[in-house]
């Protein structure tokens, strides 16, 4: 572990002779025998605001759903203000103290901002009648504490993400908490947005409140920051360092030194043109996006959390609609609108969210690999079963994939061997152009050697590969050239691979503007 010396600002003088007002200790996790966070220990202390800073899937998410309520941690223990504490919920957490805005909008889309802002929680008069008149004036106040001009009825779904993500930062604030936990609070805003941000920050640390402040955007920590603490890995590798060291070395911390040491592949020459994408824009989530990809290409796609990479990638598979631009495929331009149009007109893709966007988990191993070339196995309407089992058997057995039976559920599997499924069924539909969205996430460092062999197997047999990820070590491995997405732009092209520091200074180095 790399240490530096710890400044803290606005601590109490009698902190020393207090216990934490959070200290989580010894926390360690497992999903399905993969272990995500080993025997971390976590500390705030009161009116601290506190960086929780790591890389995708490095454990950040995780150990504050424990602190939430949401997962039960398999070892360690939970203390606030010196006390132990165990949640079964998030209720009963926020019932102790702890709020929390969530990375992604929690609020319901057909509810207005004030019914949003002050669901469970209304205020009622004698009789059990609703105080409309207190809420207002409460929701007129907030507005007026973050500069905002919304009507009251305005209905979540129609916000914009910006308004959104303060209209979710109002209601975590408005809760009176003592611990607020704030996942990536700043990556739909503006830069007076959040100035503005910062400045409530401080009041709420003025008047007691400890913020655990989770962020790609490490210019942000000097900002914001009390102190940081680093996790790798699932473990904590740097803890409450000033906010002032340099980002080079917090950088090194977020990689590790193995960083460098890691596996690399043999890269093929590219053919012709196999995609090409002009000015693709939709509304507020990417804007002009243009780029080429060629055949036997691995064409990496980085971004930070709201960059709109899988945005993107939803609108080239047809997911996604009412966009500008074009997309052509071997020259001709593509119209499709849906997934199903664009896998005829030859493309794949292997979603973020595998569990509810890449498997049907009540379904078998066999069905879910067979899922987008049935075509091939069908004959007057009829599948042929002996052919669909021997084709999985095969497929499964080329990629290591690890069941019982092709006949049990899916949902039973390790969410690494559901992944290689999704990429299975992908080997056998064979299409000409493959969007990997985070394709890694979650899964066992043996695992991800695996599916970067099966993604430069796919390149060299001339097929076409768009590798999105928020991992910039990942994709120097597998991709040939990496393009660099922030704010819905493509910010940057590497036609040749860059140092690691090099690449994720380019995506967490931002204006914000």
């Amino acid at each position: 572990m790399i240490e530096y010396s710890l400044q803290r600002s606005g601590a109490k003088k009698d902190l020393a002779v207090k216990p934490p007002l959070l200290r989580m200790e010894n926390i360690s996790k497992s999903f399905l025998g993969v272990k995500v966070l080993d025997r971390v220990d976590f500390t705030v202390e009161r009116a601290e605001v506190v960086a929780f800073l790591g890389a995708n899937g490095a454990g950040k998410s995780t150990l504050m759903k424990i602190l939430c309520g949401v997962y039960h941690a398999d070892e360690g223990r939970i203390l606030l203000d010196g006390k132990q504490a165990s949640f079964n919920n998030p209720l009963q957490a926020y019932g102790a103290g702890i709020s929390v805005v969530h990375q992604e909008s929690s609020l319901i889309p057909t509810l207005t901002i004030i019914e949003n802002l002050f669901l469970g929680r209304e205020y009622s008069r004698p009789g059990g009648v609703l105080d409309e008149a207190a809420m207002l004036k409460e929701y007129e106040t907030l507005c007026a504490r973050f500069g905002l001009s919304i009507s009251p009825g305005t209905k979540a779904r129609d916000l914009s993400p910006a308004n959104k993500k303060m209209a979710e930062i109002m209601k975590a604030v408005s809760r009176k908490s003592s611990i607020l936990i704030m996942d990536e609070p700043t990556d739909a805003l503006s830069s007076q947005e959040i100035t503005r941000l910062f400045g409530i920050v401080g009041e709420l640390k003025s008047q007691g409140m400890s913020i655990i402040f989770i962020t790609h955007f490490l210019d942000e920590v000097k900002s914001i920051a009390d102190s940081a603490t680093v996790i790798r890995d699932g473990r904590i590798v740097a803890d409450h360092i000033s906010p002032s060291t340099p980002i080079r070395n917090i950088v090194a911390l977020m990689l590790g030194k193995e960083a460098s040491e890691r596996q690399t592949y043999a890269k093929a020459s590219p053919g012709p043109v196999m995609m090409e994408v002009r000015d693709l824009t939709r509304g507020n989530e990417f804007s002009n996006v243009s780029f080429e990809l060629r055949a036997g290409e691995v064409l990496g796609l980085v971004g930070v959390v709201g960059s709109g990479k899988t945005e993107l990638a939803r609108a080239l598979f047809g997911a996604s609609q009412s966009h500008t631009g074009t997309i052509r495929l071997e020259g001709r331009q593509l119209r499709f609108k849906s997934p199903a149009q664009a896998v005829k007109q030859g493309m794949g893709m292997a979603p973020e969210d595998r569990k509810t966007l890449g498997l049907i988990l009540e379904h078998d191993i066999e069905s879910n690999i067979s899922l987008s070339s049935l075509g091939d196995i069908a004959r007057y309407g009829f599948i042929n079963g002996n052919k669909e089992k021997n084709r999985a058997a095969d497929v499964a057995s080329r990629l290591s994939i690890k069941y019982v039976d092709l006949k049990q559920k899916i949902k039973f599997l390790s969410g690494g061997n559901q992944q290689k499924c999704v990429l299975a069924r992908w080997l056998l539909a064979s299409p000409q152009v493959l969007v990997l969205d985070e394709p890694t996430r979650g899964i066992d460092v043996a695992t991800k050697e695996q599916i970067y062999a099966i993604v430069r197997d796919l390149a060299a047999k001339g097929k076409s590969v768009l590798y999105l990820s928020g991992d910039p070590a990942e994709v120097l491995i597998v991709a040939d050239r990496i393009m660099v997405m922030q704010k819905g732009r493509i910010k940057r092209v590497f036609d040749t691979v860059p140092t690691e520091d090099l690449l994720l200074k380019e995506m967490i180095e931002v204006s914000n503007e």
